[in-house]
């Protein structure tokens, strides 16, 4: 061991008093151990010769192990004790016999040296996670009106459901609008749109507020699992990520799965390391607010089951305290899931009508398929389809408007794959196992989901998995390098990561802010020519009945329905409506033509001469209104 003093350049123990890290005991000027528990004043590591506090047992930078011994005090002096440290690690060689962390345990003391202590020690990352957050925070809501151009409708049933929040107050956690959705990110968006106004802006900026807030959690979650670096590298892809940045600035309530999964899995992995019994309580809590998010959850709760599974079995303890850390998360997570677990019970045909909905049985060349060895050759095509799911994505979503690029750059998903076998390799580290579960559930839902759409949507809950994974693909090849080349690996290392960033990132944001709305699909999905035609239609001072002519929607429909509730229109197109050109209505009224409809203009001109023309300025237009003042 090598303490702080022994290396050039380190201000000795002996310069002032130090506090102990593992028990926060005030230590006078001239102690190198601590005088409570034992611990020295800090330690050196041997590989990267980063400093580490004394109470750690392994490197807070790439978690090599500080001694040759679990615990510092002092060498062994014994025969069988000098044997016992030149033999494997039983750990090693038999599996079954114990859990491996890679990270040390988090030992957080609510006192005002600690936090002082902790604070100084951390300041660089604490800056850097609030710069990614900030940055988070305007990559989500800049443009958020206009980048989608248009409103989907699923996007208006958030607004709508809000609006019925504010007026009934609990509405239960789900509601049959749009196919049936979980209501939890609904009470915010209510909360916003009473304390805003009703607009896009405020449906969106409430689930923009679940994809900032999933970036400090996710910070959290991937150093508690994996450590400092490949916290700081994941959470910066993850912050530039056209995958996350897409469902942030969107009004759909899948974002908030991503949030509570992430919350979810700190603190089951914080329960897991804690001495307290306390902590599992609040994990199955955390649980508990899964089936609140998107119907995607439950490949969330297979992934954190089987992890759960795979951490009793293989951790020393006694069968009582494994039972009673069990009970306490069941516990956690039924009390908070109650009122879903109660409508399952009390209805459950209505519940999973959408989940079986999009059962892959209902794809029509599944259902069609001669014989079993067809459907397994299905099967395999949509596994193949999962695994290049990362870095190549075929399929365009008219739901969302993504598609036609993978969920990741290149160079993200690469590292990724990496990452992945490496934490399959560490399969016995439950931050690993749970890393390679969540993406494994992920993935699994494009097999046995119904394939037309929903890539995206349904992967969600790989985030913010996928991108640690590319950190610790990353890391390991910092390590690989090191050990290979010295500090001039290591040098290089850093460098190739940085670039790796930033041309990452500068692809995302060119995808998604400059290629992505030029798209077909995403222009077709988020139409916006109607909602220009409406605004305008509602700009005189008196529009009157609005007499609408679309083959496309009716003026019921919930886009306009949440943004123009105070708008009478009067559906007059052959495909909604009884189709008249005649003025029916005394005073104002205001005539709007989409399509071919618009040729209609000439004689309703020639019907009631005098009104106030608007044609659209595109080279095309797409609608035509016609005001008359009385």
């Amino acid at each position: 061991m090598t303490r702080p003093a022994d290396l050039p350049g380190e201000k000795g123990p002996a310069s002032e008093p130090w506090l102990c890290a593992a028990c926060d005991y005030s230590n006078r000027a001239i102690a190198q151990f601590c005088g409570r528990c034992g611990r020295p004043v800090g330690a050196v590591c041997a590989q990267c010769h980063t400093h580490n506090p004394g109470g750690y047992q392994y490197c807070d930078a790439c978690g090599a192990p500080l001694y040759d011994r679990p615990s510092p005090e002092g060498n062994p002096t014994n025969l069988m004790a000098r044997l016992g440290r030149r033999l494997p690690d039983p750990r090693k060689i038999a599996p079954r016999q114990g859990l491996v962390w890679l990270t040390p345990r988090p030992d957080w003391q609510w006192s005002r040296q600690y936090l002082k202590a902790w604070t100084s020690r951390n300041r660089w990352e604490l800056l850097a996670l609030f710069l990614l957050t900030a940055l988070a925070a305007f990559l989500r809501v800049v443009r958020l009106e206009e980048i989608p151009a248009g409103f989907h409708g699923d996007e208006a049933w958030t607004g709508i459901e809000g609006l019925r929040i504010l007026q009934e107050g609990w509405i239960g956690p789900y509601t049959t609008s749009a196919m049936g959705q979980a209501t939890g990110p609904f009470y915010l968006t209510a909360l916003l749109i009473g304390l805003l106004d009703v607009s896009r802006f405020s449906v969106r900026l409430s689930m923009a507020l679940f994809g900032i807030a999933t970036v400090p959690a996710a910070h959290l979650l991937l150093r508690l699992g994996f450590g400092r670096w490949v916290a700081l590298f994941g959470t910066t892809a993850l912050t530039v990520s056209y995958w996350h940045l897409h469902f942030s600035r969107l009004g759909f309530g899948l974002i908030s799965l991503a949030f509570i999964g992430t919350l979810a899995a700190t603190a089951l992995l914080w329960a897991m390391r804690s001495k307290w019994r306390w902590p599992w309580l609040a994990a199955g809590a955390c649980l508990g607010l899964m089936p609140y998010t998107y119907f995607a959850y439950p490949f969330f709760i297979a992934a954190e089951a089987a992890a759960l599974a795979a951490y009793f079995l293989l951790r020393k303890e006694a069968l009582r305290g494994k039972l009673t850390s069990l009970a306490l998360f069941t516990a956690g997570s039924l009390i908070v899931a109650w009122p879903v677990v109660s409508l399952i019970l009390d209805s459950p045909d209505s519940y999973f009508v959408r989940m079986l909905g999009g059962s892959v049985g209902n794809d029509q060349e599944f259902s069609e398929a001669d014989g079993t060895l067809e459907k397994v050759e299905f099967l395999a095509r949509r596994a193949w389809y999962a695994l290049r799911f990362l870095y190549q994505n075929t399929r365009l979503d008219h739901v969302d408007g993504s598609g036609g690029k993978g969920a990741l750059d290149l160079g993200t998903a690469a590292l990724a794959y990496l990452g992945l076998i490496v934490s399959i390799k560490r399969w016995r580290s439950p931050p690993h196992l749970f890393a390679v579960l969540a993406l494994f559930f992920a993935l699994l839902t494009l097999v046995v989901t119904e394939p037309a759409s929903g890539a995206m949507r349904r992967t969600i809950v790989a985030i913010p998995w996928v991108f640690g994974l590319a950190g610790i693909g990353a890391v390991s090849i910092a390590n690989s390098l090191r050990r290979r080349l010295g500090n001039w690996g290591r040098a290089v290392a850093t460098a190739a990561a940085a670039a790796l960033l930033l041309l990452g990132g500068a692809w995302n944001l060119r995808y998604y802010f400059v290629e992505l709305p030029q798209s077909p699909a995403f222009q077709f999905t988020f139409p916006h020519y109607y909602l220009d035609a409406l605004d305008t239609a509602s700009s005189f001072d008196d529009p009157g009945p609005i007499y609408y002519y679309s083959a496309r929607r009716t003026f019921s429909f919930e886009t306009i329905r949440f943004l123009y509730p105070n708008h009478r229109g009067v559906d007059r197109s052959h495909e909604f409506g009884a189709f008249d050109l005649e003025k029916t209505d005394p005073g104002p009224v205001t005539y709007l033509l989409e399509g071919a409809y618009m040729q209609e203009i000439d004689t309703i001109m020639e019907m009631y001469p005098g009104g106030q023309l608007i044609v659209d300025d595109r080279t095309q237009p797409l609608y035509i209104i016609y005001h008359l003042t009385g």
